[in-house]
């Protein structure tokens, strides 16, 4: 699918980002963790491509929010504690209809 921001026009598959939701959701911890960049990247797009409401992903438990904790405070107690939860939240919020 093509969708156009301004002046610029863009393209993603939707087979493709299933396949990349699948992807992270597979991954180790430590993988995760290796390629959060990424993950974030993609949290940003599925969040806008389903529209969902900023205060929901945005907020102190949102997940992009909560991507932020990760990248920012990688290693601490507190975050590195609930990443389970995290994962978790990341693969409901931005899980796509097959």
């Amino acid at each position: 699918m093509d969708y156009v921001l301004g002046d610029h026009t863009y393209s993603a598959s939707y087979q493709d980002l299933l396949e990349e939701h699948a992807r992270y959701v597979q991954m180790t911890d430590k993988r995760f963790l290796k390629e959060l960049p990424g993950a974030m990247h993609f949290a940003v797009f599925v969040c806008w491509f389903k529209e969902l409401p900023t205060s929901l992903v945005l907020s102190d438990e949102g997940i992009v929010h909560q991507l932020a904790h990760l990248n920012q405070l990688q290693g601490e107690p507190i975050v590195m504690g609930r990443l389970g939860e995290i994962r978790e939240l990341f693969d409901q919020q931005l899980r796509l209809a097959p």
